[in-house]
């Protein structure tokens, strides 16, 4: 997920290494998904929205609707991350002007439309994910999931097993590693939270109010 709008981003930066200077708002954008990314993941979302705002405003000057489509779908991925819900209202605009099979087919897999998803065209560190989710092939997801390097996408592949599939352990405890690796606090209490709300399913209450009083540990 962190490179699937930093991609587009580069192909246009480098199709004007030739000139002496970056377009502005090529900068802009740039910087500020980075830093919205980092600013939602680890708690600030205040400062993290005036972070995508200020990207939005400048891919918006570039009437680029590919590239600004990509924005939105990170900032969707990073809210499945977490677990939550997104409004998917601004790309589905994009989407009914400029409809781009690899956008769509990404914007499926975060919303769980696993049938509607080309793996041809999902950023790569998905695409065998796919035939696990359709299949609900947990013991394969598990691995695939562990197997990803970026820990954003990381915990985008956990978010949308955990959403759209089924609640599991093992991949639970992997979005919580990656989270606390990295020092991402909003990550850390949603994946916990959820863990808590798995062994009470479970049966495991003990299991339970131990993760109930880390969290409350970690919260104050």
């Amino acid at each position: 997920m962190k490179k699937f709008l930093i991609t587009g981003m580069l192909m246009i930066i480098c199709a004007c290494a030739t000139t002496t200077q970056v377009p502005e708002w090529q900068e802009t954008a740039f910087r500020d998904m980075e830093n919205y990314k980092t600013s939602f993941l680890t708690g600030k979302e205040s400062i993290a929205e005036a972070h995508f705002n200020r990207a939005r405003v400048a891919l918006s000057a570039s009437n680029d609707l590919d590239l600004l489509a990509k924005a939105y779908l990170t900032k969707y991925a990073l809210h499945a991350s977490v677990l939550e819900e997104f409004d998917d209202s601004e790309f589905l605009r994009i989407d009914r002007l400029q409809s781009i099979p690899a956008n769509l087919s990404y914007y499926n897999f975060l919303k769980g439309n696993f049938a509607a998803v080309d793996e041809r065209l999902l950023p790569a560190q998905y695409s065998k994910i796919i035939k696990s989710a359709r299949e609900k092939n947990l013991a394969q997801a598990r691995k695939e999931i562990t197997a990803i390097d970026d820990p954003v996408s990381r915990l985008v592949a956990c978010g949308v097993w955990i959403k759209h599939l089924s609640g599991d352990e093992t991949i639970l405890q992997t979005a919580i590693n990656t989270a606390a690796e990295n020092g991402w606090q909003k990550p850390l209490w949603a994946y916990l939270g959820q863990l808590e709300k798995y062994y009470l399913e479970q049966g495991q209450t003990a299991k339970a109010v131990s993760i109930k009083e880390r969290l409350e540990l970690l919260k104050r």
